[in-house]
């Protein structure tokens, strides 16, 4: 196993037992690759999303946000 992969399996680990995921429909079996958030998780990724839409909307005269939907 790689060093990456070793490290990642280390975060992945720290994360499901300190409440930031869940395998996502774990009582069901769980969907591959698939992560619910746990409360510290949703607030991670709310504090993610909102410095990244800072740094590349709001700081930058030339972006504007946009929010449609995708249909596939």
């Amino acid at each position: 196993m790689k060093n990456t992969e070793k490290t990642m399996d280390k975060i992945v680990a720290l994360c499901k037992n300190r409440g930031f995921v869940y395998p996502g429909s774990e009582i069901y079996g769980g969907l591959a690759n698939s992560w619910d958030y746990g409360p510290l998780g949703v607030e991670l990724k709310n504090n993610v999303k909102r410095a990244w839409w800072q740094k590349f909307v709001q700081e930058n005269p030339y972006n504007v946000g946009l929010d449609s939907a995708i249909l596939m």
